[in-house]
């Protein structure tokens, strides 16, 4: 019987919670091969790794799957480029670096009522989930944090 009640209670809060945070739908968009592979990057999945940052980071927002449905929409715009082969032997024998690829990706959060842009952010990074969880550690602490 306790069990139950504080479940309900539970379930009960993370409702109310979950309507007091903006819902944000965020638009699929394609991350563009900047090196010579030319379907590498079609791989990359942005807007996933964002709805997962945004979980792992604990940014209060609900992601939502419908845009008719969500206040805000986050937009991206990626990049990808692996190094070539004679560059990762340089840098395996020069710096012993076993980093070959370079991410870059820029995110906007605009209102759907007004179409203001409430966020921007520029990342550049050694991957695309480092760059995910770079947006959304900045968007909680930069903006929705400083906004309350």
């Amino acid at each position: 019987m306790i069990k139950r009640t504080l479940l309900t209670v539970f379930l009960c809060v993370a409702t109310v919670a979950a309507a007091d945070t903006p819902r944000v739908y965020i638009q699929a968009a394609e991350t563009v091969d900047a090196g010579n592979a030319k379907d590498k990057a079609k791989q990359i999945d942005f807007g996933s790794a964002i709805a997962a940052a945004l979980m792992k980071k604990q940014v209060p927002v609900s992601v939502v799957t419908d845009s008719t449905k969500a206040q805000w929409t986050i937009k991206t715009v990626s990049s990808q480029k692996d190094d070539t082969t004679g560059t990762k032997v340089a840098k395996m024998l020069l710096m012993g670096s076993t980093n070959f690829t370079k991410f870059e990706g820029t995110i906007q959060v605009i209102d759907n009522e007004s179409s203001a842009v409430l966020y921007a952010y520029n990342v550049k990074k050694g991957n695309f989930q480092s760059a995910a969880e770079a947006f959304a550690k900045h968007f909680k602490d930069d903006y929705l944090v400083k906004k309350r």
